[in-house]
């Protein structure tokens, strides 16, 4: 869900008790959760369980945001290892180390960075 958040406004959205909820901040400055943990543009805020998601946008925000902008992202747990660096997510090190190898030898693709190219 991509909401955008009016300063002084609050959304709270209905959850499944069993999915994990994450938000990340796109823009702007609010908190998150019942204990209104402060947040702000690039983090990311890991929800506890319970059965809703709550954000809120300070009052104000800087010159360069109007609103809070979110991403809230939720799934059920994997439960799996996970091995991190950089980009890249894997289960293992060794699948880490093979990703990073992957990439430097350019098997990974490309993003055009011009639309249609």
């Amino acid at each position: 869900i991509h909401a955008t958040v009016r300063p002084g406004a609050e959304v709270t959205l209905p959850w499944r008790d069993d999915f994990n909820g994450l938000a990340y901040v796109l823009a702007g400055r609010g908190s998150v959760g019942q204990e209104r943990r402060p947040v702000h543009t690039g983090q990311a805020a890991v929800f506890g369980s319970g059965s809703s998601l709550t954000v809120r946008a300070d009052e104000t925000q800087d010159g360069n945001t109007p609103d809070l902008e979110v991403v809230l992202l939720g799934g059920r747990p994997i439960r799996e290892p996970m091995a991190h660096y950089g980009p890249f997510v894997m289960n293992t090190q060794d699948e880490l180390r093979q990703a990073f190898e992957d990439f430097q030898a350019g098997r990974l693709g490309t993003v055009p960075s011009v639309h249609g190219m």
